[in-house]
């Protein structure tokens, strides 16, 4: 034991003496340094709560025609500066599964971004599913997108709900919407 840390002290004496243990401060008038800066960037999306209280609520019968939110969702871009693209998926309520197509038990739930609300559904555009889409020119667009958002931006979200043709569910059925910033 002794043997190691007389010799770990004789490494450290050497290396003192050549000037490898601490660094030489530097002479010279002016004297330049270097700072470095690491920039973090937060991405956050947030939606306005009186809207969704406002609009989220669908009422359509099973078997019949589509409902269109009657107002858009506000969603913004609160991060910290970067422009953010929308990412949008469901959780499927109890009982029930999204789809492009209505069936039994079946539903399509679109979404799209748009200032007004006058859309023309596509389901192979607009259809939420449960694995996270992200927004295109195509995808998720009316006359609005959720792509690039520039940072501080708002886009209007607008949900239309074609139910199932057919369903043994009663009661009300809450389905999740989730908005991820990429």
């Amino acid at each position: 034991m002794k043997k190691g840390f007389i010799g770990l002290v004789v490494v450290m004496v050497s290396m003192a003496l050549l000037g490898l243990a601490t660094p030489k401060a530097e002479a010279g008038n002016p004297v330049n340094f270097n700072v470095t800066v690491n920039v973090i960037h937060t991405l956050s999306v947030s939606y306005d709560p009186a809207d969704v209280t406002a609009y989220a609520t669908l009422g359509a019968n099973i078997g019949g025609a589509a409902g269109q939110t009657t107002g858009g969702i506000t969603i913004t871009n609160d991060g910290s500066g970067l422009a953010e693209t929308y990412s949008l998926n469901l959780t499927n309520p109890s009982g029930w599964t999204a789809s492009t197509a209505a069936d039994v038990d079946t539903y399509v739930l679109n979404a799209a971004f748009d200032a007004d609300g006058t859309i023309t559904w596509l389901a192979a555009n607009h259809a939420l599913t449960t694995s996270p889409v992200a927004s295109s020119a195509t995808k998720f667009a009316g006359d609005q997108t959720g792509l690039s958002v520039a940072y501080g931006a708002g886009r209007e979200l607008w949900f239309q709900l074609v139910p199932p043709t057919s369903t043994a569910q009663t009661g009300t059925k809450s389905i999740i919407i989730t908005i991820t910033a990429q």
